[in-house]
């Protein structure tokens, strides 16, 4: 296993699930600068698999050029700071000066912010960058970004040379929760959402709250759909605290906050453990992803996000089981509430033709034997092992009944 991180004291996973801890256990003290420190001192660590680990804490980022360069630089030569021109405006240079002045030999590249920005001629120009800049295959690729950075330099790095090690600095509540944790990689392509990619799992993720608050309520909101997803397949007591504690968590309280996001974390990392390569039960941390991703594709405007388009889709599948027999509605009205509670969105865009979805789902990831394929959810925190079958003829109906017609 890889030497564990200077400084940092790692915790027992608690599996299988990961209660909250009381709020008594947690420390009132105002999170000033000294207690930064003593934060980092008592980061909690995650495990995922094959090496790879989650440290959660505040106060992370200011020492992470010191611990990647205890543990990376006697088998790196080159570091690759890949952000976007947003978030490196914030926090690139006190990245790209902390590792210098560890002595690690350090570039950047920047990409426009954006879902645009995760395609073929974008990684190209990573790649081109880094060639041009003689990075050999001991390089260590740094993602320092929300979903489109980590997903888009998680897969430069899956590719170049054959593959180079990555590190992952999640920026946002979505990419902490999910998209920075199990090794996904991809880009999107004119047929759909991250249909190119690779598994690649990264060396560290750093998940470090104070990151979040340069966020909007949106971008906010749209990260914690996924959590509230976790909690609808796996977690129960995930989903009541969310339930319970909406406006403190909306308001980013300290302690509210990360609980849910070590809590997400951790049930991700434990689904990933028993599943990397999501041959059964990681493709149910795709709920709400088969409608979603159709949404998300066909949109016509850019004001919803991924994980708005998320929320959206878990709504109408738990419909859809609904139909079948598989989930009561009382589940149905509880989760509902519980995304508004969020301030998220539920209803499929207007605009938005049924035949037009339908095409999107047939080519989803999850399909097998050309059957559109949806996680089903049982009940809240249950959900059957792998995804199930789906009737085209019902979800068309249901689709169309939501069209007015």
């Amino acid at each position: 296993p890889p030497p564990r991180e200077p400084s940092l004291r790692s915790h027992p996973p608690l599996l299988p699930f990961f209660p909250l801890r009381p709020r008594a256990t947690f420390d009132p003290l105002p999170l000033t600068q000294s207690k930064l420190a003593r934060d980092m001192e008592t980061a909690r660590s995650i495990p995922v698999t094959g090496g790879s680990t989650v440290m959660v804490g505040p106060g992370l980022f200011k020492d992470i050029p010191e611990h990647i360069g205890k543990r990376f630089s006697s088998k790196i030569s080159k570091f690759v700071i890949v952000s976007d021109e947003t978030v490196y405006s914030l926090y690139g240079e006190q990245l790209l000066k902390g590792c210098k002045d560890q002595g690690l030999d350090t570039i950047a590249f920047q990409i426009k912010p954006g879902e645009k920005s995760k395609c073929r001629a974008v990684k190209a120009q990573v790649e081109d960058f880094m060639l041009e800049n003689r990075c050999l295959r001991d390089t260590l690729v740094v993602a320092l970004g929300g979903g489109v950075v980590g997903d888009l330099a998680g897969f430069v790095a899956a590719t170049y040379l054959r593959g180079v090690p990555v590190v992952q600095i999640p920026t946002s509540v979505m990419a902490m929760v999910d998209s920075s944790v199990g090794g996904k990689t991809a880009i999107n392509v004119p047929s759909g959402k991250n249909l190119i990619g690779a598994f690649h799992q990264p060396r560290v993720v750093y998940a470090d709250m104070y990151l979040l608050k340069s966020l909007t309520e949106k971008q906010v909101k749209e990260g914690l759909a996924e959590a509230v997803k976790m909690g609808c397949i796996r977690n129960l007591k995930l989903f009541e605290y969310m339930e319970a504690n909406a406006e403190k968590i909306m308001k980013q309280d300290p302690e509210a906050l990360a609980e849910v996001i070590f809590t997400a974390i951790s049930g991700k990392a434990e689904v990933v453990a028993q599943d990397e390569k999501e041959k059964g039960v990681r493709s149910t941390l795709n709920f709400g992803h088969t409608i979603g991703h159709a949404v998300e594709a066909l949109k016509k405007k850019e004001t919803l996000y991924h994980g708005e388009c998320v929320a959206i889709g878990m709504v109408h599948e738990m419909a859809v089981l609904v139909d079948m027999k598989k989930l009561h509605e009382k589940d149905v009205v509880r989760i509902t509430k519980c995304l508004k509670a969020y301030g998220l969105p539920t209803e499929i865009p207007a605009e938005l033709k049924v035949e037009d979805m339908m095409h999107k789902m047939r080519i989803d990831k999850k399909n097998k034997n050309g059957k559109i394929r949806m996680t089903c959810v049982t009940g809240i925190g249950k959900s059957e092992p792998d995804p199930i079958p789906i009737d085209e003829n019902l979800v068309s109906k249901y689709l169309q009944s939501t069209r007015g017609g």
